[in-house]
């Protein structure tokens, strides 16, 4: 019997409530979201896509945030998935079943991987590898392994946070969209809006 103190066999499952995941799909798209529309207008700013083949890959593991901030990233990953000729996405059971609520048509294409390192990325991966030709990638992550998409064409990289960016990545970007600054200014132009709807 061992004294304790070491790491449990339960530290390798990722556990979350019920309570904390986001309505049901109905009525989750019911509900505006100001704040999401004007971070979707934020990113389609930049010159994401040019030719096809168009392959959006996203990291699920990689856009883990509170409710409010979660729907918005998602709205951007539809937004962009539809633009896209090739979709995939893919994450640990917990971060798809948060997600799956806010991705629309997309919900289903969504794949839930066991815990492991890399296991979400290599699945994408394969996904990218599955497209015969070069690819134009919009990777949404921070993980340095997603870098050898450029031997493939443009890899456009949107960035759920610089400051956890692989160097490797960032490196290999054509164009570098940081996600979590786009949130700040989405989130002062809604209090703009807001405040200003108050004083008339």
């Amino acid at each position: 019997m061992g004294l304790g103190g070491g790491p449990s066999e339960w530290d390798e499952y990722e556990w979350f409530r019920l309570a904390d995941l986001p309505p049901a799909p109905e009525a989750a798209q019911a509900t505006p979201d100001p704040f999401g529309e004007v971070l979707c207008g934020l990113v389609q700013g930049y010159p994401v896509w040019a030719d096809a083949p168009r392959v959006l890959l996203v990291d699920l593991d990689n856009l883990r945030a509170a409710p409010g901030r979660l729907r918005a990233r998602m709205a951007v990953v539809v937004e962009l998935a539809r633009q896209a000729d090739h979709v995939a996405l893919a994450g640990q059971v917990g971060a798809v079943a948060r997600a799956r609520p806010w991705l629309a048509e997309f919900a289903a294409r969504a794949q839930a991987v066991p815990d492991g390192a890399d296991v979400a990325d290599l699945v994408l991966l394969a996904a990218a590898q599955a497209v015969e030709g070069p690819i134009e990638t919009l990777i949404v992550s921070n993980d340095g392994i997603f870098a050898e998409l450029a031997e493939r064409g443009d890899l456009t990289v949107l960035s759920p946070g610089m400051d956890a960016l692989s160097d490797r990545l960032y490196g290999a970007a054509s164009l570098l969209i940081d996600l979590a600054a786009l949130e700040r200014e989405a989130a002062a132009l809604v209090a703009e809006e807001t405040s200003g709807a108050r004083t008339r």
